[in-house]
């Protein structure tokens, strides 16, 4: 079961990603160590961007199933010829925006949008579906003692292939 203190961070995370996709602002949320998350315009502008791979498209997908603690992530990636160019995390019914390649990173797969960043071990198209995920944070812009700064919150970490179900979900595709 997720702890109160996952459930605290990943709605107000996912629903800071949400307002920020649609270009509008919520109610600031309280999280556990008595700090108060900016609203997400003002967000927005303070949390730095990496830089990603941009497509407008993508040649397939192919999706994996990680096991997180007790916890379990889906994610579906884009591929773009020999390269695993997008990702999109699904934890139960949540999903992140789409989440594009970090293009300065190397050792490890790093996709963000929207102050959500997921990593994994290195991997391209052949044997994205074969390798370890890490984690799952979220960049939150929070103010302490009457300064704003950048946190990274980590949702769920050591990640580990669930490497029968996700063959179960890519037999399912086909």
């Amino acid at each position: 079961m997720m702890t109160n203190t996952r459930l605290k961070w990943i709605v107000p995370a996912v629903l800071a990603a949400a307002a920020l996709s649609a270009c509008s602002s919520t109610t600031p949320q309280k999280s556990a160590q008595k700090t108060q998350p900016v609203q997400p315009a003002a967000q927005a502008q303070l949390v730095s961007a990496p830089p990603t791979v941009r497509v407008d498209n993508v040649d397939a997908t192919k999706e994996a199933v990680y096991k997180c603690g007790a916890e379990t992530l889906n994610v579906m990636y884009g591929i773009k010829g020999k390269d695993v160019v997008v990702a999109q995390v699904k934890y139960k019914d949540i999903l992140t925006p789409g989440l594009f390649r970090v293009s300065n990173v190397s050792g490890a797969n790093a996709f963000w949008g929207n102050g959500i960043s997921w990593t994994t071990e290195a991997a391209d198209a052949a044997n994205v579906t074969k390798v370890n995920g890490r984690m799952l944070t979220q960049a939150m812009v929070v103010n302490v003692n009457g300064r704003q700064t950048e946190n990274n919150v980590v949702l769920f970490k050591g990640c580990a292939l669930d490497k029968a179900a996700t063959a179960k979900l890519n037999r399912a595709k086909k």
